[in-house]
């Protein structure tokens, strides 16, 4: 029984030491390429690892032949939430804040 627990206790603190998901805010500095400020640890993300959301993509279409801006996507000063995945190799930028 006590294998078992010590065990437990090391899966317990491995995953926490991965941190495998996690949110926070950071700003756009740029837009092309993608590259972000994390506000917490001042780390530069750039493409592929920051990647975008259908949330905060441009998106527009043409309606009788006049093209309207459905999201205006990000330009650089926004400020951003974002889902860190597999422990800080992703960046999914979920929202404007």
């Amino acid at each position: 029984m006590e294998l078992i627990q010590t065990i437990k206790s090391i899966v317990i603190d491995t995953v926490k030491a991965m941190d495998p998901l996690d949110t926070g805010y950071a700003t756009v500095v740029s837009t092309s390429p993608l590259t972000l400020k994390i506000q917490a640890t001042q780390l530069s993300v750039k493409e592929p690892v920051a990647v975008l959301t259908d949330n905060v993509r441009y998106r527009a279409v043409t309606v009788q032949g006049e093209t309207v801006v459905i999201n205006p996507g990000l330009a650089a000063g926004d400020k951003i939430l974002y889902l860190k995945a597999n422990s800080g190799q992703n960046y999914i930028i979920m929202s404007k804040v």
